[in-house]
């Protein structure tokens, strides 16, 4: 049997930017309420000033800040007052000296005035007089017209996923569409004739489909539609004639199981009959996830310029299948579909027992974390290969770096969120 020639991770992502780099991923444009989720292919500059107008922050009264020089509880100042600044409309004029006029939270505060003495801070002595028992700083209580966001200000940078919290920083500035990466089609294929259908019951021998169930999730979260799902017997001409097919209509392809060395892994070799360069990458030096296969088909039919397709054979073992698509196939579609550069959220922990490294290769282990006092207390879960339990409880992974035998209870360690 033909030894498997590894690829650590890094040799892989390499591999995967050496054929798809400069790929100009299809945009269109999009309300921005139907926006959330999405990247967005442009950065997003502020048109204008927010809030474009100096407005009040407290409810009180507007002034000069000049003249309530010396203001105190034993020595007010007294103001005349004027008209009050109605919400939503433009204060006329301008504030005259010894005035004061009314200003709710939110209203426009007049030209003229500088600064919003807060209501507790004044006493009302009729319909025309007021006193002011403090002073204050200028733009004291005030929020100045471009304190907010200044016209020219970068919001969003190309890459970036429109949050719910973005829809209304968005919204502030007009931003009526907004311009965003087209979704790309993800299709599934789960192959092994010991996998059946979630609906029937598995007779003994026999499990049920897991794979295309966690990875079409997983596909869907990161930002793609999902295409067709497959499940299959592990036959030869079945793939590849259910690989021919998806690749018609899918942008990536996801096949899991038939990737390691035994005698019906024959996904490596069907990659290599739809087209070149074929597979890139037979083995990752990662465990669990060393039979990952990586195969890059193009379509030299395009009018445009070749159109490249990402199949991508994962472990069969939904643990490993998942870790690899942690690690490899999620920042692979956000950098080369989506453009987005940022850093997944890990945490940092102490981990609570010694563990013990794989030989020559990164070691993915799933943990769940504990927090107590600000700090995160991490535990390995274990489980023998295909042991769906460890995704019971995992709050994310942490990988021990090839070369390194283990890590020892007490370390800190930088733990991945699922």
């Amino acid at each position: 049997m033909r030894l498997l020639k590894v690829d650590t991770i890094i040799e892989a992502e390499n591999k995967l930017k050496k054929h798809f780099e400069g790929l100009e991923w299809r945009t269109l444009e999009i309300p921005l309420h139907q926006s959330v989720g999405r990247y967005i292919a442009e950065d997003i500059y502020s048109r204008e000033n927010l809030p474009g107008f100096n407005r009040s922050v407290v409810d009180g009264y507007a002034v000069r800040s000049r003249e309530t020089l010396g203001a105190g509880e034993a020595s007010p100042v007294f103001f005349d007052l004027t008209d009050s600044v109605e919400m939503g409309e433009i204060w006329q004029g301008e504030l005259e000296e010894g005035y004061a006029t009314y200003v709710a939270t939110g209203g426009m505060v007049p030209k003229g005035a500088d600064s919003v003495v807060m209501i507790e801070h004044t006493e009302k002595l009729d319909d025309h007089i007021i006193a002011i028992h403090r002073s204050v700083a200028n733009l004291e209580g005030v929020m100045s017209y471009d304190e907010d966001i200044s016209q020219d200000q970068l919001l969003y940078k190309k890459g970036h996923r429109i949050r719910p919290v973005d829809i209304g920083v968005l919204a502030a500035i007009g931003a009526s569409v907004v311009l965003v990466f087209d979704q790309p089609l993800v299709s599934i294929i789960s192959t092994g004739d010991e996998i059946v259908s979630i609906i029937e019951e598995p007779i003994p021998g026999k499990v049920r489909d897991v794979n295309s169930f966690a990875l079409a999730a997983l596909v869907q979260e990161t930002g793609c539609l999902l295409g067709g799902v497959y499940l299959i017997e592990d036959k030869a001409k079945k793939l590849e004639e259910t690989l021919k097919e998806a690749l018609t209509r899918s942008d990536l392809l996801l096949v899991s199981g038939g990737s390691s060395q035994g005698h019906k892994d024959f996904t490596e070799e069907v990659i290599n009959a739809l087209g070149k360069p074929g597979v890139i990458t037979h083995g990752l030096a990662l465990k669990p996830g060393k039979p990952t296969i990586l195969g890059v088909i193009e379509d030299t039919h395009c009018s445009c310029s070749a159109r490249k397709t990402l199949v991508a054979g994962l472990p069969g073992h939904p643990v490993a299948a998942i870790g690899v698509y942690h690690l490899l196939i999620e920042p692979f579609i956000r950098k080369t579909f989506f453009k987005c550069h940022e850093e997944p959220v890990q945490v940092k922990g102490v981990l609570m027992e010694n563990l013990a490294a794989g030989e020559g290769r990164e070691t993915l282990i799933t943990v769940r974390l504990e927090k107590a006092k600000k700090v995160y207390s991490v535990y390995p879960i274990h489980g023998k290969s295909g042991a769906v339990s460890q995704l019971l409880s995992g709050d994310g992974y942490m990988l021990i770096p090839a070369g390194q035998e283990g890590l020892l209870e007490g370390s800190v360690v930088d733990v991945i969120l699922f």
